[in-house]
């Protein structure tokens, strides 16, 4: 089965559209996944938010975005606001899922967890690199 997702902005100005075919049967959805160095995953919700076609399709959009910084074929701006443009629009789908009822109390509540105690670590590692 495949599925078409298409990133395109709303503006009249000539921005590049990125559009990213996913054939969905290429990804397992693999619940208890170990990781190489911690056992068995820390983050169970997360990984499997990670996994899904949908969120996959946007991070290599992200990719994208970013790789034509490196590879100067967009300017810095464009390509930011293509990058930002992108992250609006899956943070839109989120809480419409949420308000929808697709994500349950107790999978909100995970989530919520296992993100803030990633941002934890993250506001640790860069408290620490500071000094």
């Amino acid at each position: 089965m495949t599925e078409q997702t298409a990133f395109q902005r709303d503006d009249n100005k000539s921005q590049p559209s990125i559009s990213i075919s996913v054939n969905s049967s290429i990804y397992s959805e693999k619940q208890g996944v170990s990781c190489t160095i911690h056992s068995p995953s820390q983050t169970p919700h997360l990984d499997y938010q990670l996994q899904q076609p949908q969120t996959k399709a946007i991070l290599q959009a992200l990719t994208v975005a970013l790789n034509s910084i490196a590879d100067e074929k967009q300017c810095t701006t464009c390509a930011v606001k293509t990058a930002s443009g992108l992250l609006m629009e899956y943070v839109r789908e989120v809480k419409a899922a949420k308000k929808n009822g697709q994500y349950s109390k107790t999978e909100r509540n995970a989530l919520k967890k296992e993100i803030k105690g990633l941002a934890r670590g993250l506001k640790g590692d860069v408290k620490a690199g500071e000094k």
